[in-house]
């Protein structure tokens, strides 16, 4: 009787398992990072935005995941859930260099939000200040906050006078 419960156990098949139980093993890190995220807490997994990835899993990492996402196409994933979000984003400077594919880096969904887990708003700053260092480190409102998202909108990055 033991032996049949051992054999049942072990014979589980893969597929019951969450996808992000399965990438712990070998991704345990970025895992634990997206425990800590919302799509997290909303039942979504890793194959939301990596496809079920089973040529990855079975090849031990061998094989790329189906889909990882470079910064241009970021946006449109992103976009897939958040419409409204993207549509702002879209008219904001940093989507045109992020769909230009411009030599100027440019924050894309992922600069503020995180691939896999949430970032604060002290990490958030530090992402502006790669390209705006003596713009945000001389801004009052950022030395008063500490943030650049007090004046402006998290996604067009106007200002309630319509200035970036």
């Amino acid at each position: 009787m033991r032996v049949m419960v051992v054999l049942t156990a072990c014979a589980l098949p893969l597929a019951a398992q969450k996808t992000h139980d399965i990438c712990n093993s070998c991704h345990g890190e970025h895992v634990a990072d997206f425990r800590k995220h919302k799509h997290f807490q909303t039942g979504l997994s890793c194959d939301t935005c990596h496809g079920e990835s089973e040529q990855h899993r079975n090849a031990n990492g061998a094989v790329a995941p189906d889909r990882v996402s470079p910064p241009d196409q970021l946006p449109e994933l992103c976009g897939g859930c958040h419409a409204d979000q993207l549509k702002e984003y879209r008219t904001s400077k940093h989507a045109r260099l992020v769909a230009e594919r411009s030599k100027t880096r440019s924050a894309q969904c992922a600069t503020c939000h995180g691939n896999h887990g949430p970032r604060g708003s002290k990490q958030i700053v530090m992402g502006c200040q790669r390209c705006h260092a003596q713009l945000s480190s001389s801004h009052p409102a950022v030395a008063d906050t500490g943030t650049c998202l007090t004046c402006h909108n998290r996604h067009t990055l106007l200002t309630a006078a319509g200035r970036r």
